[in-house]
């Protein structure tokens, strides 16, 4: 056995036996909610022959026997234990879908749980709810064999269904003819009383197929970031990617890259299906997530006393631990910096504390690229319970933390995301941690002997006694930014009287 895990990580695998491909996804816990170290799927297309005869094809659960050993052995392999394989909608309904699960079972020793398609929809929901910090919308998960919906309101689930209309299976019961396939998507909405009722303002699609189509929305509209989770747009916006994917021919569909092909050619299907419930579930917004049943299976296995309140603190603060020089020092620098960022709002306080957790990510690179490094790190980073708009400010606050600029093309390139407050609020976050480090080296003990002083609009420095702080010269342009930056002039800079001098 050659572990591949370090001794910080608390794996919990997950093999999910799916209508389109059957996917292995070793997740770290340690954080207090899932996050993926490992990711592999293998295509089977078990939902092909349930939606054609109401059977699992014999060459398609050889496929996926093979996928499942081969992912259970990877697991043993690497330590990563438990392993928990579930599935969903091919082998619940599928006749003889007990001859994979007995053959996993013999194979792998594994027992598959067969999860209800209610119970798929609520674990989706789950894991939306907490991806996206969800207080109240409609979450989508469309697979290859079912499309479940629950509806989320003040937080909790209060309805939850499954429908037989996944891309496979509907594909294939219907020999792809479109005007078939739009019959059996309304007959079946129609079975779903509360979904013109919901009065919820955001809609949420999951699931690999809507993850394709935010793929291009966000290709097509020339948005910034190209990151699918926490992405959000207008239903115009939507609508239009719609019109146009929805009567693309097979020719067509082939120009479009970046996208499998088996997936390209769902593509008109996927915008009918989105078309359809904007159309019944008329939402503000649809905001698209990364996340789905399996993040779901994974709380439901975890303690509620270990899952983490908050996954983006609870991320940021994962990092800070395994890659800062001190570990979590936030609520040092939290304090240092409060007479500039009073925590008046919790939405606010909760991004500083991020920032400040991540403030020290960066000091193992070369001095010359660490503000790059911050940048893209904190940009691209799979965290949870965070939007666009929020992932641009705590990068564009950790690239003036190490001394990036604010008007350098890296960062202007992501401006559309922030208001100008918000960009005034990174550069005095970003400016007054540069500062603290500069006073500090980093250590919280000698930061915790300074401070910042605000009076009658002035900004007054007090640094560490007994030989400790810098030449004024070293910190005296970062002061004259950040007063720039927070409206102040600046007042005294000097040392911390020591009481015995």
């Amino acid at each position: 056995m050659s572990t591949l895990l370090s001794n910080s990580i608390q794996p919990c695998s997950v093999v999910d036996i799916g209508s389109n491909s059957i996917r292995l996804v070793i997740f770290d816990t340690a954080a207090g909610y899932p996050h993926p170290v490992y990711n592999e799927r293998i295509f089977c297309a078990l939902g092909e022959g349930v939606g054609r005869c109401g059977h699992l094809r014999d060459n398609a659960i050889d496929d996926a026997l093979t996928a499942v050993v081969r992912f259970a052995r990877i697991v043993h392999e690497v330590d990563a234990g438990p392993l928990h394989v579930f599935a969903t909608s091919a082998v619940r309904d599928a006749a003889n879908g007990s001859i994979l699960t007995e053959a996993v079972h013999s194979r792998t020793g594994s027992e598959v749980d067969v999860i209800s398609g209610k119970d798929e929809a609520r674990l989706s929901a789950d894991a939306a709810r907490y991806g996206l910090d969800l207080e109240d919308g409609i979450v989508a998960d469309l697979g290859g064999g079912s499309l479940e919906l629950a509806l989320i309101k003040k937080g909790e689930i209060s309805q939850a269904d499954s429908l037989p209309l996944g891309t496979v299976r509907l594909t294939a019961r219907m020999d792809g003819e479109m005007p078939r396939m739009q019959g059996e998507i309304i007959h079946y909405f129609d079975t779903v009383s509360w979904l013109e009722k919901s009065n919820a303002p955001f809609l949420v699609p999951l699931g690999g197929a809507f993850r394709n189509f935010a793929q291009l929305n966000i290709a097509e509209n020339r948005h910034p970031l190209n990151i699918i989770h926490g992405y959000t747009a207008s239903p115009s916006v939507i609508r239009n990617s719609i019109d146009v994917l929805a009567g693309m021919s097979t020719r067509s569909l082939s120009t479009i890259s970046g996208i499998a092909a088996r997936r390209r050619n769902s593509l008109p299907l996927t915008s009918v299906i989105l078309g359809e419930l904007m159309q019944r579930s008329a939402p503000s917004a649809i905001a698209f997530a990364a996340i789905g049943v399996r993040e779901g299976y994974v709380f439901s296995r975890m303690s509620s006393k270990t899952i983490a309140d908050d996954p983006l603190t609870a991320g940021a603060r994962a990092i800070s631990l395994r890659d800062s020089r001190y570990g979590d020092t936030s609520d040092v620098f939290m304090d240092w910096i409060a007479p500039l960022l009073p925590r008046k709002k919790k939405a606010r306080t909760r991004l500083q504390r991020t920032v400040c957790a991540l403030a020290d990510m960066a000091w193992r690179e070369h001095p010359d690229y660490r503000a790059t490094y911050a940048f893209e790190r904190s940009i691209q980073y799979p965290f949870l319970g965070i939007s666009h708009t929020e992932r641009a400010f705590i990068a564009l606050s950790l690239y003036l933390r190490y001394g990036g600029k604010p008007q350098d093309e890296i960062v202007t390139a992501y401006n559309s995301l922030l208001s100008k407050r918000a960009i005034r609020r990174a550069e005095v976050l970003g400016l007054a941690l540069r500062l603290a480090y500069r006073i500090s080296g980093g250590s919280p003990t000698l930061l915790m002997q300074s401070s910042l002083v605000i009076n009658d609009g002035r900004l007054s420095v007090m640094l560490p006694p007994n030989g400790a702080a810098p030449r004024n010269s070293r910190i005296i342009s970062t002061i004259k930014r950040l007063c720039a930056a927070r409206n102040l002039k600046p007042g005294t800079v000097r040392a911390v009287r020591n009481p015995g001098d």
